[in-house]
């Protein structure tokens, strides 16, 4: 299949890559490239890495990551020369991921510009105001650019439902709250090109369904781990196998770490 490309607007690309679905956003100035995200895989950067010189006859200069997981910092390598702005924490969070094959150990590379607080980022026609959004993970940016009616989410929502491995349930539903106050239409998520911003809210209240659904199983084993993911998610949405791979892990980390023992969210 190869990579997918969508133009976006005007000098803006989304790509999404076979592995892992997962996206890099490509926004052009002349023949620069400013890029949101790196792909998962070395194929998917290579592949990128033509496309980039040879479709759009550019280079990449500068590489903001929404956050330290491998599966988005696979061309962080292809691009030797274009500079990297990431979370103060972002390889605290790429040493804590555990689930990352051989390959995807060699994808971190130490950023050139480390941001703890909102900033503005313009590159050609666009603003970027990114800003800290933790919860999935410690390093979370998100990037709000409101030409596009566009917020980049990262990792915050998976689809229509959330990922509880590496935070507690209390603060990713904060980080979805954040995101949705932004009041955009769109979001480029992690994964799987441009999406609704209506998964925002379907994300909280899966978090909302499973911890009620998990309280009600009391903490028994096979009930926790027979929770269904069409349980959890708003009436009318229907969950894919991307989900119901996460979900799956999320049942696994509720029985892990004892999450919705207390009654409310987390």
């Amino acid at each position: 299949m190869g990579l997918k490309t969508l133009l976006l607007a005007p000098e803006v690309w989304v790509v999404t890559g076979e592995a892992y679905d997962s996206n890099a956003t490509l926004f052009l100035r002349g023949d620069e490239v400013l890029m949101v995200d790196a792909l998962g895989s070395r194929a998917d950067a290579e592949a990128l890495r033509a496309w980039v010189a040879g479709t759009l006859r550019a280079r990449v200069r500068q590489v903001v990551c929404t956050h330290g997981f491998s599966d988005h910092l696979a061309a962080l390598q292809a691009f030797p020369e274009a500079s990297v702005w990431a979370h103060t924490r972002f390889e605290e969070t790429f040493r804590q991921e555990r689930f990352r094959s051989d390959e995807e150990t060699g994808f971190y590379r130490a950023p050139d510009r480390c941001v703890d607080a909102p900033e503005s980022l313009a590159w050609g026609r666009y603003t970027l105001d990114v800003f800290p959004n933790p919860g999935h993970t410690a390093s979370t940016l998100n990037l709000d650019v409101a030409a596009l009616d566009v917020l980049f989410s990262a990792d915050i929502a998976v689809g229509n439902m959330a990922y509880v491995a590496y935070g507690e349930p209390r603060d990713v539903d904060a980080a979805l709250a954040r995101a949705e106050a932004r009041g955009r239409t769109r979001v480029i998520q992690g994964h799987g090109g441009v999406s609704s911003a209506r998964t925002l809210s379907a994300a909280r209240h899966y978090l909302r369904a499973l911890g009620a659904a998990v309280r009600e199983a009391r903490g028994v084993p096979e009930r926790v781990l027979a929770i269904p993911l069409g349980a959890c998610l708003p009436e009318g949405v229907e969950g894919c196998d991307f989900e119901a791979f996460f979900h799956r892990r999320n049942l696994e980390e509720v029985l892990a770490r004892g999450l919705w023992s207390e009654p409310s969210l987390a």
